[in-house]
């Protein structure tokens, strides 16, 4: 059973070209989809789109067997987490009340977090070695935190489908390589994982199917092996790329392919 549908789906804003047009594909339970493209092609509002925050030009997202513009923000809660670029909490919560706002859409109306959700913070702050956070305010933090405070906040409100916009962007090569383990393990167990990047190493490393955002408004969604070549990855960022496999890691690389040989004037 599909998780989440796309059919067709196409986006512009009034009176300009279209962003994408025509995008179709189908997320599973375990299944990860890295959405590839350089930045400002649309990755983003893709994403927007299917969390029903802004309305599709054309097409329509199936959400659980049920069109999504079906669906109420709570009811869309239940199955889909979203990590923006833009998580900066403009108040003074503290991480761990920061947290427990993720599992809003299963309280009642008023009802205030018990120890059940408690404990689910807390362990996902151990999880990160982020525990002595907990009672220092979000927005105090520096912007490597609060990204990784960010994506704690989706994995607490234990969605069926996690979507995150640029989820490593911020994260030194050690905080990288601990998430994509992290995704990895978490869709062994059944979750979805959406997330967009420009890196196309990260999908190479996460593994599952590939978007990659063409030229022409188009966004082709298929396996690693069809989709990251080096030729099809050139034409898509413009510049000379090599992609070579590395045996040691049992996977492919994608490098820009400049020379080190310093120039004789």
């Amino acid at each position: 059973m599909n998780l989440l549908s796309v059919n067709q789906l196409s986006f512009a804003y009034p009176g300009q070209v279209p962003i994408f047009k025509r995008v179709s594909f189908n997320i599973r339970a375990g299944e990860i989809l890295t959405l590839l493209g350089p930045n400002g092609v649309g990755k983003s509002t893709l994403l927007r789109c299917l969390l029903g925050l802004v309305p599709p030009a054309s097409g329509n997202i199936t959400l659980a067997s049920t069109p999504l513009d079906r669906l109420s923000r709570r009811e869309i809660a239940h199955h889909l987490a979203y990590v923006p670029q833009d998580y900066h909490a403009a108040s003074t919560l503290s991480v761990q009340d920061y947290l427990l706002t993720a599992r809003a859409a299963y309280l009642r109306p008023f009802q205030t977090p018990g120890p059940t959700e408690i404990a689910l913070v807390q362990h996902y702050l151990q999880r990160f070695r982020l525990a002595d956070l907990a009672t220092i305010p979000f927005a105090s933090l520096s912007g490597g935190q609060q990204q990784l405070i960010a994506i704690i906040h989706g994995l607490v409100q234990q969605p069926r489908v996690l979507v995150l916009d640029e989820p490593m962007a911020a994260l030194d090569l050690g905080r990288q390589a601990e998430l994509i383990t992290l995704f990895k393990k978490i869709a062994a167990k059944g979750m979805a994982i959406i997330l967009t990047t420009h890196l196309p190493d990260h999908a190479f490393m996460l593994g599952g199917q590939v978007g990659l955002f063409t030229n022409d408004q188009q966004v082709v969604v298929g396996s690693q092996d069809a989709l990251l070549t080096q030729e099809k990855l050139t034409a898509v960022y413009q510049t000379p790329l090599s992609v070579v496999y590395l045996p040691q890691l049992g996977r492919y690389t994608c490098q820009l392919a400049l020379s080190t040989n310093k120039s004789t004037d």
